[in-house]
């Protein structure tokens, strides 16, 4: 089964960048084509919410991916980007750009009548790759509501290995102001400041299996996405250091044992990341728990027997099932289900964690800036599904 991973990006500061080396395998040509069908104009669209709120539906490739629509510039032209928490900049195809994939949507400044220029020079480090080009500035459309003169790349080069393969034209960084690279505004503080929404809150629901849904909620929480309360956890004080949405774990379980992989006084420092199609931590600690997990039959026909993980987030356990840590793709010749482990060490010069889809899936999540937290809250399939014919 192959294995797709779209890394989070840190860029710490205007001048310092690190980087979080994650694998990524490029999808194959006829999975390219496959994700390409199902994003169709309307599974793109954006939709209001039932409270009101202004939100984006997000696409849903193979469980990995999650991206929405943007629009930049006046008459808006649109782009296909994920809304990336572990990110802080947007980005998109220039038209100028060298090597961007073929037949993707690109930045034409000369089309928008609100289209300032800036130039300033910007470079961008993924764990999966890297771009460059320049800022400029134009009206952002996020779930219909506009940002005026906003702060966007144009890229002009990429790393056509990872990019030029993906579903998607660009990255919305949804992370913490501080790890904006160039010091470029963040769209939730702006959308705030210019009297779109009144808070600086943002959601996501993630469904699974590719099903229609996923949705990213501005400005509040939609209570028709999740059951019960919303537990909330403050930012951990090393966000300080390394500006993240990190929240600090005290147990990570395996069954009914713990793994004992969190510190006493830190704990397990953990990224919250839509931008990450798995879950990872230090090699040392995330090998001992794939051990204590066993194998993961490629048939997919030990999964219901796999042991739960729970993870303890400020007193309180969130449990994941098998059905959510475990990836699941259709082989593209026999048709059947393959499936892996959605698990992964890495390297990142700090024994940090990533909570990437594999747990926004089952929990609802909330970005709080206006009060520093995360919450999170069993997540439900909404009862109406938006269908646009």
């Amino acid at each position: 089964m192959k294995k797709a991973i779209l890394s989070i990006t840190v860029g710490a500061a205007a001048a310092d960048v690190i980087s979080i080396p994650l694998v990524h395998k490029p999808k194959t040509m006829p999975e390219v084509k496959a994700a390409m069908e199902r994003r169709t104009e309307q599974a793109a669209r954006l939709w209001a919410s039932d409270t009101g709120l202004p939100s984006v539906s997000l696409t849903d490739v193979q469980d990995e991916e999650y991206f929405g629509e943007v629009e930049i510039g006046s008459p808006p032209q649109k782009f296909q980007v994920i809304y990336d928490t572990g990110s802080s900049n947007l980005w998109v195809p220039s038209k100028s750009c060298d090597n961007c994939k073929k037949g993707t949507a690109r930045y034409d400044s000369t089309k928008s009548s609100k289209y300032k220029k800036n130039g300033k020079d910007f470079a961008l480090q993924y764990g999966t790759g890297s771009c460059k080009g320049f800022l400029s500035e134009d009206d952002v459309i996020i779930g219909g509501q506009t940002i005026t003169d906003f702060q966007f790349g144009e890229v002009a080069h990429e790393a056509a290995d990872v990019f030029g393969v993906a579903p998607f034209d660009g990255i919305l960084g949804m992370g913490p102001a501080k790890a904006a690279v160039d010091g470029t505004p963040m769209p939730m503080a702006q959308l705030v400041a210019q009297g779109k929404i009144k808070q600086n809150v943002f959601s996501a629901f993630l469904q699974s299996g590719g099903k229609t849904g996923s949705t990213l909620v501005l400005g509040g929480t939609d209570s028709s996405l999740y059951t019960g309360d919303i537990s909330y956890v403050k930012v951990a004080a090393a966000a300080r250091v390394l500006p993240y949405w990190l929240i600090s774990a005290s147990d990570i379980k395996i069954g009914t044992e713990s793994s004992k992989a969190c510190g006493f006084l830190l704990g397990c420092e953990s990224v919250v990341d839509t931008g990450t199609s798995i879950l990872a931590g230090p090699p040392a600690a995330v090998n001992k728990i794939i051990a204590q997990i066993g194998n993961v039959s490629s048939d997919c026909s030990n999964v219901k027997s796999l042991p739960v993980i729970t993870f303890t987030f400020g007193g309180k356990d969130f449990p994941l099932e098998a059905d959510y840590y475990v990836l699941r793709a259709k082989d593209p010749k026999t048709g059947k289900d393959e499936c892996q482990l959605g698990m992964q060490g890495i390297n990142a010069g700090a024994p940090i964690w990533i909570l990437g889809d594999p747990f926004l899936r089952k929990y609802y999540t909330v970005w709080d800036a206006d009060q520093n937290r995360v919450g999170f809250a069993t997540a439900k399939a909404p009862a109406e599904q938006v269908v646009i014919v």
